[in-house]
């Protein structure tokens, strides 16, 4: 093991393991202000909160030449099925396996926990006395980049933003895609049923970010629990539950429904599960089928008008470039309450709005209410330009190779912090992170220990010219 992969009683080992031990959720984020408030406080640093919750820590040098570092400080909470975990107080049970740190049966939350142990570093690391930095850790990115939305204005003095939410360390990253959370909420009423009951769930799909993995084959349990039901003379529903966040792809669902008495369903649930199994690349699906209670339903009318809103809803991939997926769509999430949250996303902000608006007409015509949902730009920084260059060169030093320099289609908070500061340029960056948003998430430590090396190698040039 070399110097740069070394990562055995490490800073920054340390400082993520701590943070694995500190519960952040989305909006559940107290504890972990309060972390970085007494770190702040323990290492003499100046620090601030902004109404929405976001925190920065300055690090006064010597350089003149501020550099922003910035991460988010929430978690996507995902839990392997038939497991359950209490995020909001919990730590994670984690353990390191072959240089990789992973946590049992839940998320790792190394997106984007990676990114702040870095940054946790380079305020207290004593080679980086002599820069200036901003360290801004923002809330609620997973949700909808809720801190980054509401951050003011100019907060940051940086020219310089290094955004550490990038997941693969042979990657330098230019740009990012747009996308929005779309709403569609339904009213329907219940009423006394007096068909036979079932309940059908699905169960083992291998999920995953929804932008990431949207291109690779993955099962929506969502769409194929409302394949199913479309396929049923009669069926009404009595609730429909999937999903855990609309940036992930859907790993499990479960719908009870009545169908008419005396109709044998068993022959259609055979068929259409063996089908399924045929179109996937999900070797652990499960899709089972047992009697159940008799509740109160949505008319057939109702029922039949929400499936194919679900099964019209443009999902998966939709078009690409030369960096991978430019437009994609995920149905991430259905509520008993009658509820369903999209994610669309694409680089290109007309073919985004589009996009929306087509979506949103879906839910319109099947009777649904859906608000008009705030859009947050993509965003693209010439290759052309300082930042991007001095890190490529940089890169190279420091690696003996080529950065893959990039465009994610993943949100990043870049874009929305460059609209706030005006003139900014920014790059993103970050250790080796795998099956992010999955119980199956796991980080690269060696990686971790490779981009402080080279993270720090980069500040000190930007702060020396």
């Amino acid at each position: 093991m070399s110097w740069k992969t070394d990562y055995e009683g490490t800073d920054e080992l340390k400082y993520f393991t701590e943070l694995t031990q500190v519960p952040r959720p989305s909006r559940h984020l107290d504890r972990i202000r309060e972390y970085l408030v007494d770190f702040a406080k323990a290492h003499g640093l100046e620090y601030e909160i902004d109404e929405a919750g976001n925190v920065l820590i300055r690090r006064k040098g010597t350089s003149g030449k501020t550099i922003v570092l910035q991460g988010h400080i929430d978690i996507v909470a995902t839990v392997t099925p038939g497991h359950s975990f209490d995020f909001v107080n919990s730590p994670l049970d984690v353990y390191i396996e072959n240089g990789w740190m992973h946590a049992r049966n839940t998320t790792l939350g190394a997106d984007d926990g990676g990114g702040l142990a870095l940054m946790l570093c380079a305020l207290t690391d004593p080679g980086m006395a002599s820069a200036d930095l901003e360290c801004l850790f923002t809330v609620d990115e997973e949700i909808g980049l809720i801190g980054a939305a509401r951050m003011k204005e100019n907060w940051v003095s940086g020219k310089y933003l290094i955004n550490l939410d990038n997941e693969d360390v042979n990657e330098i990253t230019i740009g990012s895609a747009g996308s929005t959370d779309i709403e569609a909420a339904f009213g329907y009423s219940r009423k006394e049923d007096s068909g036979k009951f079932y309940r059908l769930d699905i169960e083992g799909l291998r999920g995953g970010h929804s932008a990431i993995e949207i291109d690779k084959k993955r099962g929506n349990a969502i769409l194929l629990a409302a394949g199913f039901m479309k396929k049923l003379k009669g069926v009404r529903i009595a609730s429909f539950t999937g999903g855990s966040a609309p940036n992930v792809i859907p790993m499990t669902s479960s719908v009870v429904f009545s169908v008419p008495a005396g109709y044998d369903i068993g022959p259609i649930f055979e068929q259409y599960s063996s089908d399924c199994i045929l179109t996937m690349d999900e070797p652990g699906f499960v899709m089972s089928l047992v009697g159940s209670d008799s509740q109160d339903t949505w008319s057939a009318q109702d029922t039949g008008d929400y499936l194919d809103a679900i099964l019209t809803c443009p999902n998966g991939a939709m078009d690409t470039d030369e960096y991978g997926v430019k437009t994609s769509s995920n149905i991430g999430v259905v509520e008993d309450t009658c509820k369903v949250i999209i994610k669309p996303r694409s680089s290109d902000i007309v073919v985004l709005r589009e996009l929306v608006s087509k979506i949103r007409a879906i839910f319109q015509n099947a009777g649904a209410d859906v608000p008009v949902p705030e859009i947050f730009p993509a965003w693209r920084e010439s290759e052309d330009c300082h930042l991007v260059k001095k890190a490529v060169e940089i890169y190279k030093e420091y690696f003996g190779r080529n950065p893959i320099v990039t465009i994610t289609h993943g949100g990043l908070e870049s874009s929305t912090i460059k609209d706030k500061c005006p003139g900014m340029e920014a790059i993103a960056i970050g250790p080796t992170i795998h099956g992010a948003h999955t119980p199956d998430e796991c980080m690269d430590l060696r990686t971790l220990t490779e981009m402080k090396g080279y993270l720090f190698e980069l500040i000190r040039e930007l702060s020396s010219e």
